[in-house]
């Protein structure tokens, strides 16, 4: 969302309620936007709840205040995370999430420690 010069003059000014809204929406955007790219640059995978049962893992749920659904994963060690499905785009990991309600995200090394 771009917020033009000629839409904030219409709608009272920068200082005006509805146009700061519409600020905070379009930054928020470009936040959900950030957590796709770092979340497929860490590396995620498609995860059921079945497998998770099954694998006895531990569900974590962070809410971000510019979502509007919170984000509910599952940290996976890279062996375990190598038997799913990754996820590299960012339309493939929306859709993974809204389809099982959860993603799995690859463990860094340095976590392990």
């Amino acid at each position: 969302m771009y917020i033009t010069k000629k839409f904030a003059e219409s709608a009272g000014g920068s200082r005006s309620a509805t146009v700061r809204r519409a600020m905070v929406q379009a930054g928020d955007k470009h936040r959900v936007e950030a957590l796709k790219m770092f979340l497929i640059s860490v590396g995620c995978c498609e995860i059921t709840r079945g497998d998770i049962e099954a694998l006895g893992l531990n569900v974590h749920e962070k809410k971000y205040r510019f979502c509007a659904a919170p984000l509910i994963y599952v940290l996976l060690d890279a062996e375990t995370f190598s038997r799913f499905k990754p996820l590299t785009n960012d339309v493939d990991l929306e859709a993974a999430h809204i389809r099982n309600g959860v993603i799995g995200i690859k463990r860094s090394a340095a976590a392990n420690d």
